[in-house]
């Protein structure tokens, strides 16, 4: 009988372990298997099993791995504090391999790249310092402007352009020499502002303002102060060229926007004064400019504006005092359109007289405080305030015009003096700058072009409601008007045009601001904002008495006797007359009978129209 088989824990033997077959022990050193095939049987024990894979050659274990990494960072840190730049030699490791072989072993990037990108949090490279343009030759090196009319525009913008736009102010001093040298696009944009539309070249310039843009800005991504003071200028007075809905006007504008943020002037703890006029100015054009052209405005006033308010009340130069009341309007505007906006048409009348009388109370305080200094301002200074404010009292009125804040009282007294009183001020606005001298013309900004357009607009739009509201109520809804039975309405319908004069008003207005395009074709002036915008002015003003009568035609129709719509036998006659017989007069004490040859079928009213509410 075999003997008995020790009770103790083995592994198979060489034999099974190679045939990968089971291995059942039947004596101590002979297996089942091997027993039965006649084979050699040996076992291996526990230590010589461990020293055998100890000595296999195997992939290097997790924690070999991390060991050999930390000396492999070790190694990097002492090469990258050696003094003089000297590099220390490898460590190595503990299997002798150096600390190199391991990390390229292991495919890991290089260690002193990704030490140097930690520095900063942000990716790539830093955009570039120097002008991508730098040492090109300018306009007047290239004999297209002489050096002295370059010193004439340079001075007549340090003279009276800075008037209307406190927020690029050139050094006590500077020369075009000196500018053009230093800050060659600010230059140009100085160039193209008091230029003037009718010089020949208007374009050149805004073909090289737009090669730096394109080259500086948007390829090479260049940030500093000059390209954000150089594009204040170009967009604070833009005018070439005039595109529908001013997709490049707007583009410059946000170019501004982000390069104050670029720049960290909306967070650095101290601005200098020019860091702080351009923050203010980009604030200015952003809200004044996108606001009225329906996009969005992403300059807020916060507390930097508040701050560089202050700080720049401080500031030496003469301009800066003038620079709050410009801001103070702009912001009182968009805390009025925030709140103009929020008003629910469940409101009603009640919650516009409410939301109306706060802002009035509101834009009363801020009036006087402007008002009290402006004797002591410049006169081009204390006219650009003016219109600021004349355009702040028009938009208070604004709310007459939304319809479904009236559905429950459509012409109800409230409604009806703020359409009344939204067609004075505009009034006021549009002859404030049709009064406005020559000279002060050619420095009218993109601003108050948009503030002039808004009043352009508004007029025949309030004009229209009024009109809509008396030929649909018996009642009179104008105080002081006649009320007798044949006479109420046409004396109120008379007495709204009457007091509009729209076509009077800006035909006045067309002909001041036409003094800028003296000798210029009529495809110039369209390329130009203001010019095309003086053209559709006396379209306008050619078309709105056809809208008048469009209006209120209908409603004053003379009405078929009954007897007619009796008499069938008179139909005949009736119908044979129509062809021949002329219209009847409608509303002749307004506008006559309109029998000029003027074709206004081909005129899209509403579409007119949106060039000047597009602003608003």
């Amino acid at each position: 009988m075999n003997a008995t088989i020790p009770a103790v824990k083995r592994r198979a033997c060489v034999t099974c372990t190679a045939a990968k077959a089971k291995c059942t022990p039947q004596t101590v050193n002979m297996c089942q298997r091997c027993a039965r095939l006649g084979k050699s049987c040996t076992y291996l024990d526990l230590p010589q099993t461990k020293r055998r894979h100890k000595a296999a050659p195997t992939a290097p274990s997790r924690v070999e791995v991390l060991e050999r990494k930390v000396e492999q960072l070790m190694s990097q840190l002492v090469a990258l504090t050696q003094p003089n730049g000297h590099t220390s030699t490898p460590l190595t490791t503990h299997d002798g391999a150096s600390s190199r072989d391991a990390d390229a072993d292991l495919g890991s990037p290089d260690i002193a790249a990704m030490l140097d990108a930690a520095k900063d949090s942000s990716h790539g490279l830093d955009p570039p310092i120097g002008s991508a343009l730098a040492g090109q030759p300018s306009i007047v090196e290239r004999g297209l402007l002489s050096a002295a009319e370059a010193e004439r525009l340079v001075t007549t913008f340090q003279r009276d352009f800075v008037l209307t736009f406190p927020f690029v102010v050139l050094a006590h001093g500077e020369t075009a020499a000196r500018l053009r040298a230093r800050e060659p696009f600010l230059f140009l944009c100085v160039v193209a502002a008091t230029i003037g539309s009718a010089h020949p070249l208007r374009k050149t310039v805004a073909e090289e303002i737009m090669k730096h843009i394109t080259c500086r800005v948007v390829e090479r991504s260049e940030r500093n102060l000059e390209l954000l003071r150089g594009l204040l200028v170009h967009c604070a007075w833009y005018s070439y060229p005039a595109e529908k809905n001013h997709p490049r006007l707007l583009l410059l504008i946000q170019f501004g926007v982000s390069m104050v943020h670029d720049l960290g002037l909306h967070r650095k703890p101290a601005l200098s004064s020019d860091e702080q006029r351009a923050l203010l100015g980009t604030f200015w054009v952003s809200v004044g400019v996108c606001g009225t052209l329906d996009r969005p405005i992403t300059m807020k006033h916060d507390g930097r504006t508040e701050e560089c308010l202050a700080g720049i009340a401080d500031a030496k130069h003469p301009s800066d005092r003038w620079i709050a009341p410009f801001i103070r309007l702009e912001s009182f505007l968009v805390t009025m359109e925030e709140l103009y906006a929020s008003v629910q048409a469940s409101g009603g009348r009640m919650l516009v007289q409410v939301t109306r009388g706060a802002l009035q109370r509101q834009f009363d305080s801020l009036r006087a405080g402007i008002e009290k200094d402006l004797p002591s301002y410049p006169s081009s200074t204390a006219n650009a305030i003016r219109i600021e404010i004349k355009h702040a009292e028009l938009r208070l009125e604004e709310l007459s015009l939304r319809e479904d804040l009236w559905t429950a009282e459509p012409a109800c007294a409230v409604r009806t003096t703020m359409l009344m009183g939204l067609i004075q001020r505009s009034q006021e606005l549009i002859r404030t700058v049709s009064h406005l001298p020559v000279s002060e013309i050619a420095q009218i900004s993109i601003t108050t072009t948009a503030h002039v357009c808004a009043a352009v607009g508004f007029v025949p739009t309030a004009v229209f409601a009024l009109l809509r509201l008396i030929t649909a109520t018996t009642t009179p809804i104008i105080s002081g008007i006649p009320t007798s039975k044949d006479s109420a309405l046409e004396a109120q319908v008379q007495a709204v045009v009457d007091a509009a004069d729209y076509p009077n008003l800006i035909t006045e207005l067309a002909n001041a601001l036409d003094t800028q395009f003296d000798g210029m074709s009529t495809l110039d002036k369209e390329a130009d904002i203001m010019g095309s915008l003086c053209l559709k002015m006396r379209l306008l003003a050619r078309c709105y008495p056809y809208q008048i009568r469009a209006v209120v035609g209908n409603a004053t129709a003379p009405a078929q006797p009954a007897a007619s719509r009796q008499d069938t036998s008179m139909m005949a006659v009736d119908v044979a007359n129509e062809a021949t017989m002329p219209p009847p007069q409608v509303w002749p004490s307004v506008y006559g009978d309109l029998d000029d040859i003027f074709p206004v079928d081909d005129i899209q009213w509403e579409s007119l129209l949106s060039n000047f509410t597009g602003f608003s």
